[in-house]
């Protein structure tokens, strides 16, 4: 049976691939460096980030619906697309690994305080790498009730918050040098870089001519959501106190009251960004055993997700010794990775079809 997904729920997975976990870093880092002109640092990151996405957008074009490496390996030749692969490999472990680990660092410091932390992120990995051998369509139907349940909530609890807006947060206006923009910059653009997720779902696209489109408006989604996030964090806290805030977003939300009876709206924000977490490394995972078993050649079994979950769980747990070289660890060389591997591998690609363009094959192949 072939699966196919339609160009809204392709939309919605590039969101949720891109959105969740980087509300963890994203409004301390860019406040901390370029203070109340932060949001305007997102918003260059959303304009740059657009150009990865219109040349996404094209080299899934040319797609003709196979599977990615093996589209690759017709243009470029084996060896080349067996590199990419462990490239990519590689990237998606690394990337579940963190976002499970991220997961479970939050719910032990904010939520479930006592339960330990091999428990949470076994939680985790079960029921994602569940999600993810269900096949795209399955995950793709998750994602999207995921994806209004968080947006429902948010823009919730954004009208609930409008009262506490201090709009003076964000004088004097334009202060921040250039220089402090650039380095601002470099977190939101290594995660909108993160739309490259797109080359792994495009030969499920129901129309692959919409892959473009895909792209343009998953990254406006998600850079629109740093943006405001980014501004109702200012707006709230101010900048002299963000550095002191572990999860400043959330903090934010949690100053909400409804008279002398209501506190703590902020559950319903969580409940829903609990649900995108889980989706979040559900599209991940997915990429992980996708990858493994085009680049390896195995064939989908319980054996290969039940081995790449334990591989994840352990990394997930071991790879760091504390949760603040977790934190240190997503604010530099996670975001340089993402940088260069998605950036550099987009571009490497977009260049190797311009060059090899004679080898494109005309017709659409189902998967």
């Amino acid at each position: 049976m072939k699966q196919r997904i339609t160009t809204l729920e392709a939309i919605v997975i590039v969101v949720i691939a891109i959105v969740p976990s980087s509300l963890f870093y994203i409004p301390s880092f860019v406040i901390q460096i370029a203070k109340q002109d932060g949001w305007i640092s997102v918003l260059l990151a959303l304009v740059f980030s657009l150009l990865l996405a219109l040349v996404i957008g094209h080299v899934c074009a040319e797609g003709n619906r196979q599977p990615l490496l093996k589209w690759l390996q017709n243009r470029f030749g084996k060896m080349i697309s067996t590199g990419l692969g462990l490239v990519l490999c590689v990237y998606y472990f690394v990337a579940s690994v963190v976002i499970v680990r991220q997961f479970s660092n939050f719910m032990s410091e904010q939520a479930l305080l006592t339960t330990p932390m091999v428990m949470l992120a076994g939680i985790i990995v079960l029921v994602s790498v569940y999600i993810a051998s269900q096949g795209i369509e399955s995950l793709a139907r998750v994602i999207f009730i995921v994806f209004l349940f968080f947006t429902f909530f948010v823009g919730f609890n954004m009208v609930l918050i409008w009262g506490q807006l201090d709009f003076n947060q964000f004088l004097p206006f334009i202060e921040s040098p250039p220089s402090d923009h650039v380095e601002a910059m470099l977190m939101p653009l290594g995660c909108l870089s993160e739309i490259a997720v797109l080359l792994l779902i495009m030969p499920y696209l129901e129309k692959p001519e919409s892959s473009i489109k895909v792209a343009i408006w998953g990254t406006a989604i998600s850079g629109t959501i740093f943006m405001l996030v980014t501004m109702v964090t200012i707006a709230v806290f101010g900048t002299k106190i963000i550095g002191a805030i572990s999860y400043p977003a959330f903090a934010a939300i949690g100053t909400v009251e409804i008279g002398q009876f209501i506190e703590r709206v902020d559950v319903f924000l969580i409940s829903a960004w609990t649900a995108s977490m889980f989706a979040q490394v559900s599209i991940f995972t997915f990429g992980f055993f996708q990858l493994t078993e085009q680049t390896f050649k195995i064939t989908p079994h319980f054996s290969h997700y039940a081995a790449g979950g334990i591989f994840i769980l352990a990394n997930a747990l071991f790879a760091w010794p504390s949760n603040v070289v977790v934190a240190e660890f997503s604010y530099t060389t996670l975001t340089i990775y993402f940088l260069l591997n998605n950036y550099a591998v987009c571009m490497l690609i977009w260049i190797g079809l311009r060059l090899t363009k004679h080898k494109a094959m005309p017709s659409l192949e189902g998967l």
